[in-house]
């Protein structure tokens, strides 16, 4: 069994709180936001923004693996319209690349 200490399991905690809250205050705010054409291109545009805010940090460091698999979600994005194929494809190249030591 794996011991943790307290300071890290705290901090899992909080951030599991904070997470838990954004998402629940981010849905009940978003019941008092009217949904026009604006707002839904935003909406819209979240999971792209996502996946790049979470790959983009590894690419400006040098990270061949999340550079290629940006690059991919880019290419997946533009063929197919579908941020779930976007992030499939990121996953799956990402993942491929450092499976073969790059």
């Amino acid at each position: 069994m794996m011991d943790v200490d307290a300071g890290t399991l705290a901090a899992i905690c909080v951030m599991a709180g904070a997470t838990a809250f954004n998402r629940t205050a981010g849905f009940l705010l978003m019941r008092l936001i009217p949904v026009t054409p604006r707002v839904r291109r935003v909406l819209d545009c979240l999971p792209g923004a996502v996946l790049v805010a979470l790959l983009a940090p590894g690419v400006v460091h040098g990270d061949a693996a999340m550079l290629l698999g940006l690059l991919a979600a880019l290419v997946a994005t533009r063929l197919t319209r579908s941020d779930f194929a976007a992030v499939v494809a990121a996953m799956a190249v990402a993942a491929m690349v450092r499976l073969l030591g790059f």
